[in-house]
């Protein structure tokens, strides 16, 4: 054990006079930006105007198709008859050279089909390029 030197009374620290002052145990930090509310708040309101806004697009590009496809609807006649046209032009070329290639065979018939079938089908693009 350890001895005390010499016959001294213990020193022990003691408050001051009147004790100490008191510990301000509040915490106080100063208010940095939006509070929790006001971020979902703003946040809320953000994705209903976007989604808002991509309704009207949608309804507006709609419209716009819609128009556009009345429009083709409405010249898609016009666009037919021109095809129509070419076609009957190309087929009359098409028999020409038909009935100029195969003047020698005997019973040919320019411009008739040699399968037999009761179905109308137009030349095929290929062959119809080729003669010009």
């Amino acid at each position: 054990m350890s001895v005390r030197p010499g016959n001294l009374p213990p020193i022990q620290d003691m408050p001051p006079a009147g004790g100490f002052p008191k510990i301000d145990h509040v915490r106080k930090f100063p208010t940095r930006g939006p509070t929790g509310w006001q971020i979902w708040l703003g946040a809320t309101l953000a994705i209903t105007y976007g989604f808002i806004q991509v309704g009207r697009t949608n309804r507006e590009r709609a419209v716009q198709r819609m128009e556009e496809r009345k429009l083709r609807y409405a010249i898609a006649p016009f666009l037919q008859a021109e095809a129509d046209l070419e076609y009957i032009a190309r087929e009359k070329q098409l028999l020409k050279r038909e009935a100029e290639v195969m003047k020698d065979v005997p019973n040919w018939q320019a411009g008739k089909s040699p399968y037999i079938s009761k179905v109308w089908m137009p030349r095929m693009n290929k062959m119809s390029q080729k003669v010009s």
